[in-house]
C-alpha cells in the first residue's frame, strides 16, 4: 500500500488550491527543491495517490441545480443499479453506503424542470428501484473541488 508522507499531504493541499502553481513555488511553500517537489509529484502520479482532473464551474455551465438523490435498492440488482447511475450524464457521484438509503448520488441540473423530467424518465425506469428521496442543495459551502464551483 502506497503512503504518503507530511511534505505530499501538504503538496496534495496546496495543489487542490491552484494545480497550475510552479515546482519552484511550490517548493518554497514547502521549504524543499524544486526537483524534490517534480520527484515526488512524478511518484504521486505514478502510484495513483495523485491525478489532474478538469472541473467546471458549473455556474458558468447552466447546471445550477445541485441535488442528492437518496435510493433504496433490492439488494441483488445493487451493482447493476449502480453502474446504470454512474453512465447517466446529469450524475456526478455515486456511492453505495450504509443506513437509511442504499445508495447515494450528486446530480446536476439545468432546473427543477430537469430534475423532474430526470427522476419520471430515468430514475424510475432503472430496475431495482424500490424508492428514492430527493434532496435540492441551497449551497455547497465545501467541497468544490468534488461538485464543481458553485
Amino acid at each position: 500500500m502506497d503512503t504518503i508522507d507530511t511534505v505530499d499531504d501538504q503538496l496534495v493541499k496546496l495543489l487542490e488550491q491552484n494545480a497550475w502553481q510552479r515546482s519552484e513555488a511550490l517548493a518554497r511553500k514547502l521549504g524543499v527543491s524544486a526537483a524534490t517537489v517534480r520527484r515526488r509529484l512524478r511518484r504521486l502520479t505514478k502510484t495513483g495517490i495523485l491525478r489532474a482532473v478538469a472541473i467546471a464551474d458549473v455556474s458558468r455551465t447552466g447546471l445550477s441545480l445541485t441535488a442528492v438523490i437518496a435510493l433504496n435498492i433490492e439488494h441483488k440488482n445493487l451493482d447493476t443499479v449502480t453502474r446504470a447511475l454512474a453512465s447517466m450524464p446529469e450524475v456526478k457521484w455515486v456511492a453505495t453506503t450504509t443506513g437509511r438509503f442504499d445508495i447515494l448520488t450528486l446530480a446536476r441540473f439545468r432546473s427543477t424542470g430537469d430534475l423532474s423530467e430526470f427522476i419520471r424518465k430515468h430514475l424510475t425506469k432503472v430496475q431495482g428501484v424500490r424508492g428514492s428521496e430527493t434532496f435540492i442543495c441551497l449551497d455547497v459551502s465545501r467541497g468544490d473541488h468534488v461538485f464543481g464551483a458553485a
